[in-house]
């Protein structure tokens, strides 16, 4: 079957390299040490131009948090090898021209001697409408503000909030309320809340930093997790927030309309909590500032269990 001079290294190599499917072994810095001619073609990359890449370079900066923490994740199971595809989420790849497409991904890590590797086995499952485009878009993100939904929200900010707690690093959660929604309907028709909502959304997104994690919570509430932020960092962002939106206005119908925003702060250092206590906990404080007739950021007291 093969010649008599083939060694089995050999042969596994020529396997490697003719695969159809891509092949990507990254070493422990997770950086690019082998890629087979599939691999290359699927990403768009030379020989020359993939050596050395970051995993991220193969993945939309959106996804580079979510990614990061699963694969963090990965490297502490027992299971050494995953179809990427359980998840519920689908798997998006990143061209080097910065086009998406969407792949069929295993991982590997296995058993070596010395540092981890870790392989990844990609197949490019051809999407190209703009149908099936459009329905990956739908399944990440609110249709009204095109930010992040809930169910999104919730799936990278849970594991976000476990990797705090398992490294004792800190974590910051705020729920951010439009003030007055209803009077704002009520007063210039039903459309300007959605308009506010988007103004909101548009400046909120605007001004957070590239590590946090924003998306519309339900009705006129909007989540942001500020990763490794402790409580008086995230303050000082809400309280940015707070003043941005009630010193501004936007324009509806030819008139110029101003609104506030509420934002309760909830942080956490070393304690056990997951994302559902730390939500809980930053309505909680919301509740108080919308008592208090709105645009203010309370912070969550732990001591006082508000």
């Amino acid at each position: 079957m093969f010649g008599l001079g083939s060694t089995v290294e050999d042969i596994a190599k020529q396997v490697l390299l003719l695969h159809d499917d891509g092949i990507l072994v990254f070493d422990h810095n997770m950086r690019v040490i082998f890629a087979n001619h599939a691999a290359e073609t699927i990403f768009g990359y030379t020989q020359r131009q993939i050596a050395g890449l970051p995993l991220n370079a193969f993945i939309p900066d959106r996804f580079h948090m979510q990614h990061g923490v699963f694969v963090d994740e990965f490297a502490r199971e027992e299971n050494r090898v995953k179809y990427m595809g359980e998840r519920t989420r689908k798997i998006i790849g990143q061209r080097s021209d910065g086009s998406e497409f969407y792949a069929a991904i295993t991982i590997m890590r296995p058993p070596v001697s010395g540092k981890p590797a870790y392989v990844a086995i990609v197949r490019d499952q051809k999407v190209t409408t703009d149908n099936d485009r459009e329905l990956l878009r739908i399944a990440a993100t609110d249709p009204l503000t095109g930010v992040l939904n809930k169910d999104e929200f919730s799936a990278i900010a849970e594991k976000e909030a476990l990797r705090s707690k398992r490294y004792s690093r800190p974590f910051s959660v705020a729920v951010i309320h439009l003030d007055a929604l209803e009077k704002l309907n009520e007063e210039h028709g039903y459309n300007v809340g959605d308009r506010a909502l988007q103004w909101v959304a548009k400046i909120c997104s605007n001004t957070l930093r590239n590590v946090d994690i924003f998306a519309r919570w339900s009705g006129p509430s909007f989540a942001v997790l500020f990763p490794e932020t402790p409580v008086n960092g995230a303050e000082i962002i809400a309280r940015r927030l707070v003043k941005m939106i009630a010193d501004d206005s936007f324009k509806h119908q030819e008139q110029e309309i101003k609104t506030t925003i509420s934002i309760g702060v909830v942080g956490y250092d070393d304690r056990k909590t997951l994302l559902d206590e730390a939500m809980r906990n930053a309505a909680a404080a919301l509740s108080d500032v919308i008592k208090a007739g709105g645009n203010d950021v309370k912070i969550f007291d732990h001591s006082a269990g508000t």
